[in-house]
């Protein structure tokens, strides 16, 4: 296995003020190569679809939190276009609240595994996610007040952006470089009072793979 390599990140908190956003992000060169998009925004309106260089994107999931009035989305692209290309979220009308955007590119990647979510709980909001060898998580959470941290795993705190979508979003937190062994993680989101969320994603590393090329054959490890 090998851990995924990060690339760049877009984080942005615009408020759309149509049916849609755009958002110009440079996907990395290089073999197996994936982008993500978290979004998080009123639940007034719902994500209807989301490209990346004109291309569709696959929702992983939509979550409307009703007790927090803000909706949830995460999508995905493996091998999107590389270089420099528009991300475009769709709405089922016009969003006059702001959002926040979150795209991360990867290369050397596996593509999305296991994914959860909890809602609302009250600080802080204890998690766990089942990943395989060498892959990364990532996690982000909402609440009306501050959020104090996202831990992966638990007790080691990750950096992220905070954005404010009329809640307190953290988005972006991701597993040290190093990725996880293969098991249980426990995962841990904090605020300074009351409840939060805690949605977590494996982002996968590559498998072993055998070489075809003429030559001996031998194992990647």
């Amino acid at each position: 296995m090998a851990v995924p390599t990060k690339g760049n990140v877009t984080s942005a908190n615009p408020t759309p003020g149509a049916n849609f956003k755009t958002q110009n992000h440079t996907q990395n060169t290089g073999n197996d190569g994936l982008i993500i998009a978290q979004f998080t925004m009123s639940n007034a309106r719902t994500y209807t679809s989301c490209t990346y260089g004109g291309v569709a994107m696959t929702q992983l999931y939509q979550i409307n939190r009703s007790g927090l009035s803000q909706r949830m989305a995460f999508f995905y692209l493996e091998n999107p276009p590389t270089g420099n290309n528009t991300l475009r979220v769709n709405f089922n009308n016009s969003q006059w609240n702001p959002i926040s955007m979150h795209i991360r590119s990867f290369t050397d990647c596996g593509g999305v595994g296991a994914s959860t979510r909890t809602g609302g709980q009250s600080t802080p909001n204890n998690g766990s996610l089942t990943v395989e060898d060498d892959s990364l998580i990532m996690i982000t959470s909402s609440s009306i007040n501050a959020i104090t941290s996202q831990q992966i795993p638990t007790g080691t705190n990750q950096a992220y952006t905070q954005h404010n979508t009329n809640r307190q979003v953290a988005t972006g937190a991701i597993s040290a470089d190093v990725g996880h062994s293969a098991g249980s993680i426990t995962l841990r989101s904090t605020s300074t009072f009351g409840s939060i969320t805690l949605d977590r994603t494996e982002i996968k590393g590559l498998s072993s793979s055998v070489d075809t090329s003429g030559g001996d054959f031998f194992m990647l490890m």
